[in-house]
């Protein structure tokens, strides 16, 4: 365990500055934010282990810590909130959900060994990567492939891929670590990797055999940016159908917020130095979302309907999710879109779907840090 908790994922370092020019561009976006919160609970997800995530019929699942610092997973369907657990493991997080409700995520055993799981209506399944330490299932895709990471016996992050009982490891070319994270219908794999060095941190995208890399405009790609959460794409967490990226950069402000990349058909050039690996540089549009008032935010996970999910955490220090529903899909009458509440960064929480108890148990957020695969700095053994 005390490998595992060495390494950070690729958390993105950014500021509003410096745009690279054709090369990347800065929007708003226009939606209203809806705050999630597991009954009862102390913390609802935290940055940037138990997130939420979303898929296309508008079904959530997430973590929360209950009243004693217990993990648990959760799914969000039609307004009630169901408790996910492991079978006699120590701690839950669910990580993602396809179309056909099939969830993936990843549990702590008695050993504290991480492990990722795979719940289908017959029940679990546990996921080891290949002679690995710890492991994690992220996303699930609607045929059912899987994308998550596992640390070696050295210590080392990669990304893996399950495809038809196929596991296949992802590396991220000249990397040092790779961390896959999120999977569209396509077979598109986004994650983050942590360069040769072990010294910055960036986004990456894998499409047909090829690597696209991506920091935020003018990110400080440092992991020891942001508390330790720095890094030129924070969190890549998750891409839809459309392409479409989320995920968390570190901004000139020493804070962490939520960001929405898009793209279009050719949005990449060739990276100078790096043919040899056929890496390319990613092109599109970046969207800053923050929650009004939060100390940081972050984007955790998106559908192709226009809805994204994430979390944030509130003045009193505890942990929040939320929904936001943009203007993709959210219209008037008319089916223009609702311009009433526009840029995400200024939109207040309208409404609660639940009220999480007040308390001060940070006992599973320390506990995550310690543990889990996005825990301390590389430089701390």
């Amino acid at each position: 365990m005390k490998n595992f908790r060495r390494f950070l994922p690729a958390l993105a370092a950014v500021t509003l500055l410096s745009l690279p020019a054709k090369t990347l561009s800065q929007q708003t976006v226009s939606g209203t934010f809806t705050t999630i919160d597991f009954p009862g609970a102390v913390d609802t997800v935290e940055c940037c282990s138990a997130t939420l995530n979303i898929n296309e019929q508008g079904q959530i699942v997430g973590g929360y810590a209950d009243a004693s610092g217990t993990g648990h997973g959760f799914l969000l369907k039609a307004g009630k909130f169901t408790t996910i657990d492991f079978p006699r493991a120590v701690y839950t997080e669910a990580l993602g959900i396809n179309p056909r409700g099939y969830i993936v995520g990843e549990y702590l055993d008695a050993n504290m060994k991480s492990h990722g799981f795979l719940l289908r209506p017959r029940g679990f399944s546990t996921i080891d990567g290949p002679a690995a330490t710890n492991t994690f299932i992220n996303w699930i895709n609607p045929q059912g492939d899987m994308v998550g990471g596992y640390s070696d016996t050295g210590g080392v992050f990669h990304g893996l891929l399950v495809r038809r009982g196929v596991l296949t490891t992802i590396d991220f070319p000249n990397a040092s670590n790779t961390f896959g994270l999120g999977i569209n219908a396509q077979g598109d794999i986004v994650g983050q990797y942590i360069d040769s060095a072990g010294l910055n941190a960036h986004g990456f995208l894998l499409s047909r055999g090829k690597f696209s890399t991506f920091d935020f405009p003018g990110a400080v790609t440092a992991v020891s940016a942001c508390n330790n959460f720095g890094g030129g794409a924070t969190y890549t967490n998750g891409i839809n159908d459309k392409g479409a990226i989320v995920g968390g950069y570190c901004g000139a402000d020493n804070q962490v917020h939520g960001f929405l990349l898009t793209r279009e058909e050719g949005d990449e050039e060739e990276l100078i130095g790096q043919a040899e690996a056929k890496v390319t540089r990613l092109k599109g549009t970046f969207i800053t979302i923050d929650f009004l008032h939060a100390i940081f935010s972050f984007t955790s996970g998106l559908n192709s309907e226009g809805q994204i999910v994430g979390g944030y955490q509130s003045v009193d220090g505890h942990y929040h999710g939320f929904l936001l529903s943009t203007c993709e899909q959210q219209t008037d009458n008319q089916g223009q879109c609702d311009n009433s509440i526009n840029n995400a960064t200024s939109v207040t929480s309208n409404h609660t779907l639940k009220v999480a108890v007040s308390g001060n148990d940070r006992k599973l957020i320390r506990q995550r840090r310690d543990l889990n695969r996005f825990g301390r700095p590389i430089w701390l053994q």
